[in-house]
């Protein structure tokens, strides 16, 4: 220590004058207090799970008296998985990922589907939510093209409740024991360590060949879903069916989704590898910064519910396979509640990064079926979490304890932060220790009608069903311009394969078994052998393949009216060019719909006009915006600089809602040679707001303005 005015070369003599004349504080008592912060006497309370469910640890789940114990146990096999951990890295999926806290409220009492609390009358909930991209690793791009995680944990009053899903609804393979070579062929390349945040090469491509049930999933990532605007604009599915339990054995099959409230929005596929380049971070910073501003992002929880019969099967769907869907206008969703996020985190190591989450987390009223995907990520994801944590008492950290009380004996290990007092440690036991719940009180796996988990001869199996039937259905359900954009997918993908033997049994095995068209297309854009005409089926509605419109909802009309809350509007200005009249006049219109208006300018600051700009065509890029409005010129001037005519003709090469203010704007937007394309307005300041406010709630970009393939030219 120093005192002021002291040089460097006396801080001894100080050091020693301090602590020989200053007053010894006795600090006894405050560490006590701190130990005892530390403290948890288990005596007597009832056994929980690590998130807080009371369940029976003294006996393993079976296949009936005699049967095999089974997988499903998952409260034992965590017990064990303490165990194993008590005498004492990056995710290895989803790494880069970011989130916040927020509310659930259930819309009403649902305990005629479960007993699970955090669905019951009144019930409202804590939760934190997680978005992640899957492949990318830390430092890589949010805005890549990838599957996007959705992970809510719920903080309920009877445990913790994880439902873990992800942006699309199916699933890239069948079996969760295919899960590691998934993985390990769509991360990089071992033998070079690149590319490392896509899955255009060689292995990806050839994985993708040996498994055609993830036909559907590839095609969705490859359309303009797997590139979504931000995390506020994107749905959750929990891709897997799951099993409701009531009080009174009633057993109800479900599946969930996290519907926006927001509705979908995208980018196209320039924008996003260009806001890869100048802020890879952009979708946390969208969503940081909405919650800031007290715009709160909400998704209604839906289920889809089918009887448990015993079959696993509803009208010919399998609900056992997750590379399967059951599209809603055949089994039409009901809403049991809604998520808002309201609340940023205070630190990004110890909650986003710290927070762990299982399918296997759930509560009372809520189970699972055999679904061989599922069944090992019930496995995977606790043990994925421990060796992270490099503990088993992970559960421990701030973020993911539960709120419930937490009574067992998982004790010691690494970074084991609490003192257990007593020898007590069995499970039950005689002595004062944790005692095992009634049996009415046991955490519940199966159906409570005592429906027997396995039947059959024990073997590996594999599923047969129509790979390709979803696929089909969703490449006719996209309008001309999405099957565009998605061709353009397969194409930078095969085109960057590097192995035309891997693209052509690809485009021969795969895209021709969907559609010969899109075959054909995707051949002729790489390079590669087209597959003969009329070699494969032929969809686009023509032949009587159903299409259902909830399956792709950025199709135009599909979602009308969308909120525009959170979007941005770049207004192009310069010392001479856009009034503070203007400006008044954009931001009365755009705030109500809680719309920012920004102003982009060759330089921040005062500009002549008055008009304060807070970005410059250096510091920002066109790609941020949702629409751009050009303000108006002084005199006689119809032409912009370079600099902005190429923000603005960027802006509209992304099919972006364009606006020219004043008398000048209709000359401005024919001397850019697009002021007869849609999407285009001149006017004053209220109107050209309104329309390009109207143009952002639907169709959001003006697709009729991308290039197309001749398509009877290439398929005939």
């Amino acid at each position: 220590m120093r005192l002021p005015g002291m040089r460097a070369s006396i801080i001894g003599p100080v050091c020693l004058l301090l602590a020989t004349t200053s007053q010894a504080q006795d600090v006894t008592q405050e560490k006590i207090s701190q130990l005892n912060a530390a403290m948890r006497n288990t005596n007597g309370q009832i056994d929980t799970t690590d998130v807080g469910v009371e369940f029976n640890s003294s006996r393993s789940l079976r296949a009936g008296p005699r049967g095999y114990n089974l997988f499903e146990d998952v409260a034992n096999r965590k017990k064990f998985l303490h165990f194993d951990r008590e005498r004492v890295p990056e995710r290895v999926v989803h790494a880069l990922g970011h989130g916040a806290y927020g509310t659930f409220e259930s819309y009403g009492d649902w305990s005629n589907l479960t007993m699970a609390c955090w669905l019951q009358e009144g019930a409202v909930s804590e939760v934190f939510t997680r978005f992640s991209v899957v492949v990318a690793s830390v430092g890589g791009s949010e805005s890549g093209r990838d599957v996007h995680g959705f992970a809510t944990k719920i903080y309920s009053p009877c445990g913790n409740n994880d439902l873990v899903g992800n942006s699309l609804p199916s699933f890239f393979i069948d079996d969760g024991a295919e899960f590691p070579g998934l993985i390990h062929s769509v991360k990089y390349e071992a033998d070079k360590g690149f590319p490392t945040g896509g899955t255009a090469h060689r292995t990806a491509y050839d994985f993708f060949t040996s498994h055609p049930e993830g036909s559907f999933q590839l095609m969705q990532v490859l359309s303009d879903l797997g590139i979504p605007r931000d995390i506020r604009h994107i749905s959750g599915n929990g891709v897997h069916t799951f099993r409701f339990l009531a009080a009174e054995g009633k057993s109800t099959l479900f599946k969930w989704y996290w519907m926006p409230r927001l509705g979908h929005r995208s980018l196209v596929y320039d924008e996003a590898t260009k806001i890869a380049g100048k802020n890879n971070n952009f979708q946390r910073v969208d969503l940081y910064n909405t919650i800031a501003a007290g715009i709160y992002p909400e998704w209604d929880l839906a289920v889809q519910l089918f009887p448990d019969d015993g079959s696993y099967m509803w009208n010919g769907y399998d609900l056992l396979i997750p590379t399967q869907i059951v599209p809603f206008e055949v089994n039409p969703p009901i809403t049991l509640g809604k998520l808002t996020l309201n609340r940023n985190f205070q630190n990004f190591f110890a909650e986003p990064e710290a927070i762990s989450f299982a399918p296997s987390n759930v509560v009372d009223g809520i189970s699972f079926v055999p679904d061989p995907l599922l069944q090992w990520r019930l496995m995977s994801y606790d043990d994925t979490a421990t060796h992270r944590h490099g503990s088993p008492n992970g559960y421990t950290l701030p973020v993911n304890q539960a709120v419930a009380p937490v009574n067992n004996n998982y004790r010691d290990g690494y970074m084991q932060p609490y003192i257990f007092e007593g020898d007590s440690t069995a499970s039950s036991n005689n002595i004062g220790g944790v005692r095992s719940p009634s049996d009415n009180e046991t955490l519940q796996f199966t159906a409570a009608s005592g429906e027997s988990a396995g039947a059959g001869k024990i073997g590996r199996y594999t599923s047969h069903y129509d790979w390709f039937g979803q696929a089909r259905t969703f490449w006719s359900t996209m309008d001309v311009y999405a099957q565009q954009h998605t061709v353009d997918g397969y194409r930078f993908e095969l085109g960057n394969v590097g192995d035309a033997g891997v693209v052509q049994r690809y485009i021969d095995g795969i895209l021709n078994n969907i559609d010969n068209c899109l075959a054909r297309r995707v051949a002729w854009g790489v390079g590669a052998v087209l597959p003969a005409t009329g070699s494969g089926p032929v969809t686009n509605g023509t032949n009587g393949t159903a299409t259902y419109p909830s399956l792709y909802p950025l199709n135009p009309g599909q979602e009308d009216k969308k909120s525009n809350a959170g979007l941005q509007i770049a207004v192009v200005a310069s010392d001479t060019m856009f009034t503070q009249e203007d400006m008044d006049a954009l931001t009365a219109a755009c705030s109500r719909q809680n719309v920012s208006v920004v102003v982009v300018a060759p330089r921040i600051g005062q500009l002549n006009t008055g008009v304060e700009a807070v970005n410059s065509f250096v510091t920002t890029s066109d790609i941020f915006y949702d629409a751009i409005i050009i303000g108006s010129l002084s005199g006689n001037d119809t032409a912009l600089d370079p600099t902005s005519a190429g923000f603005v003709m960027e802006a509209y090469g992304h099919g972006k809602a364009i606006g020219a203010l004043g008398s000048s704007g209709m000359d401005v937007l024919q001397y850019l040679d697009i002021a007869s394309q849609p999407g285009i307005y001149a006017g004053a300041a209220s109107t050209v707001a309104n329309q390009v406010l109207d143009a952002l709630s639907g169709p959001v970009r003006f697709p009729q303005r991308f290039p197309t393939d001749d398509v009877q030219a290439i398929c005939g």
